[in-house]
């Protein structure tokens, strides 16, 4: 397939933008007034406008440098939500299953590439799939969430007898290991061999293997919502509360109730190498088909975290940890009616500062034209000129205004696929095109 159309299928799935690269382009000396007052002033227009409802903390180096909270926690008796509100933080469960399927490898229980037949032999490809691939999602399990039964029962008790019993029947998406695709399947399955193997519950195992250790007094798996945490909702002329799902449906997939500092200090934690081997944290942190193995891997503003996003009811999370810059940033929302990575990308921006490196007109002028791989002649890349930023033409269908990083170097954002790079030579007749790792050569057409 060629650069071009594997460019515009990300293009079309995402139609989003974000950041890559490897060259970080380091943040302006501000007062922190400074971007305290700008993230203050977004986040006011979003409550004024009934857009966001929700609680942000960025911690760099351990030291909280901001925190807000806007909405309420009950709109019932109209309870505004605090720094310490406990919400339900969805998919980012998943990391700390992930860290206790690793931890149970640290304490010679688990083996990462043995099957998962010896545990449950009914489940289709049992003698195929791996905890690795379960880890992840290369194991071709379908997911239960995406099925109609699990829409209409998501409200009630679902025993992990009945749950597995339904992952069980499903009949694979794929041959194990041959791609990736996200399944919530894995992760409850997961969960159920951790309580297996050390014939305890997965709450038990999570207290005693994480929350304890790290200090983690707000961190628990859910029950009913109570009093000291939020609800969630959804926007119809009003703010309306979300039905909420019984969380013996999620288990080791979306079961956990945090606060944003927890979820800060558990992932700071974590990719600082201070809960598990660097081994075992250099094998979650490896993307394959852009899923790490409980970790996602995020790239705002030419640098580079590792993370976990999140989803359940009218619950948002999005928690990562930029290891260079020693940054943690946790956003989790009760209720939204714009996209939350839009949010949280704003707010990065704001607070990292970076530095707009100018170009001139005559200077993107010299990168305009037709440029050919030299490895297949059919590959071509096709940039524009909009006044001083250079515009990619994408199969004369979409045009992508690129970012210019300097040292003739324009970056195409994007949020959940890798950013794109094009660094050209100063005469403009070469161009190197990279992504994820790789690197493909171009010239220009004469």
């Amino acid at each position: 397939m060629k650069i071009q159309t594997l460019l515009i299928v990300g293009f079309i799935t995402l139609l989003v933008a974000c950041t890559e690269s490897k060259t970080l382009v380091q943040p302006e000396e501000q007062n922190p007034n400074n971007y305290q007052v700008k993230i203050d002033s977004l986040l006011e227009t979003y409550d004024k406008k009934d857009l966001f409802m929700g609680s942000i903390i960025l911690s760099q180096s351990g030291k909280i440098v901001y925190k807000n909270t806007v909405g309420l926690s009950d709109i019932k008796t109209n309870k505004k939500a605090s720094i310490s509100t406990k919400y339900r933080i969805g998919s980012v469960t998943k990391s700390f299953t992930a860290t206790l399927i690793f931890k149970a490898i640290e304490d010679n229980k688990l083996e990462l590439n043995e099957t998962i037949e010896r545990y449950f032999p009914n489940v289709k490809n049992a003698e195929k799939i791996t905890i690795a691939h379960l880890l992840q999602h290369r194991s071709g399990l379908h997911s239960y969430t995406k099925d109609s039964w699990f829409f209409d029962n998501r409200t009630k008790y679902i025993s992990p007898t009945e749950m597995l019993s339904k992952i069980s029947m499903y009949e694979s998406d794929f041959e194990p290991d041959s791609q990736g695709d996200y399944s919530n399947s894995n992760y409850f399955i997961l969960a159920l061999i951790l309580e297996k193997i050390y014939k305890t519950s997965y709450h038990n195992l999570l207290q005693e293997k994480i929350c304890k250790p790290l200090n983690l007094k707000n961190t628990y798996v859910g029950k009913e919502i109570n009093k000291n945490e939020s609800y969630s909702y959804s926007y119809d002329d009003k703010w309306n509360e979300y039905p909420e799902s019984n969380l013996s449906t999620a288990k080791g997939t979306g079961s956990i109730v945090s606060t944003p500092k927890d979820l800060n200090s558990f992932f700071e934690s974590l990719l600082t190498g201070n809960v598990l081997s660097a081994k075992n944290l250099l094998l979650m942190k490896n993307i394959k088909d852009r899923y790490g193995m409980g970790l996602f891997r995020y790239k705002i503003n030419d640098r580079q975290g590792f993370g976990h996003r999140g989803r359940i009811d009218g619950f948002r999370a999005t928690s990562i940890y930029f290891t260079k810059e020693n940054l943690a940033f946790t956003l989790v929302s009760n209720g939204s009616k714009i996209d939350i990575n839009e949010i949280y990308q704003e707010i990065l921006k704001l607070y990292l500062n970076d530095a707009h490196v100018e170009i001139s007109e005559n200077e993107v002028k010299n990168f305009v034209g037709v440029y050919v791989s030299l490895n297949d002649p059919d590959d071509t890349s096709v940039f524009i000129q909009d006044k001083n930023v250079l515009v990619n033409f994408i199969n004369n269908e979409f045009k992508e205004p690129l970012l210019y990083k300097g040292n003739n170097r324009f970056v195409l954002e994007q949020m959940y696929a890798e950013s794109i790079s094009f660094t050209f030579s100063a005469d403009g007749k070469q161009m190197i095109f990279e992504q994820s790792g790789n690197k493909w050569n171009y010239i220009k057409k004469k």
